[in-house]
């Protein structure tokens, strides 16, 4: 059994996300910041007259990155368990849309240190490197 997965850099790191879970991708997203918000939520983003909280992923897993671009790529996730609210966080680039057979998935290691394990559904070993398949609905709670 395969699943189609959109790839993406966050801090130089390839990870994934389940293609059906993903509403678009917006690039050069200009985000307001919201005062005394959590460090983990960045801003809001008005998306043709939808509000979109803006996260930063890189610091919800426990990896460090670097926001001092002038743009942003962001990935906006469809709201899920009939909530309303929209999500996204930002990346540094998108890659491709890939197959991902489950047969070659395995599940995280416990010694990953960088990452936060309970976040990643699964890691898949790719000709180009370790591929970390995310599962959003853990990470913001959607």
């Amino acid at each position: 059994m395969t699943e189609k997965v959109l790839t993406f850099f966050l801090n130089g790191k390839l990870f994934g996300i389940d293609i059906k879970l993903i509403k678009e991708i917006n690039r050069n997203v200009e985000f307001t910041p919201v005062p005394d918000s959590k460090p983990s939520i960045l801003g809001l983003f008005n998306m043709r007259g939808q509000i979109v909280t803006i996260f930063d992923l890189s610091q919800m897993i426990g990896i460090s990155g670097d926001l001092s671009k002038n743009s942003y790529t962001c990935i906006i996730l469809k709201p899920t368990n009939n909530a309303q609210n929209h999500v996204g966080f930002l990346i540094d680039k998108p890659d491709d849309v890939i197959d991902i057979n489950r047969d070659y998935c395995e599940v995280p290691p416990a010694n990953v240190s960088s990452i936060e394990t309970e976040y990643i559904q699964d890691i898949v070993k790719l000709e180009r490197g370790l591929l970390i398949i995310m599962e959003p609905e853990k990470i913001f709670k959607v």
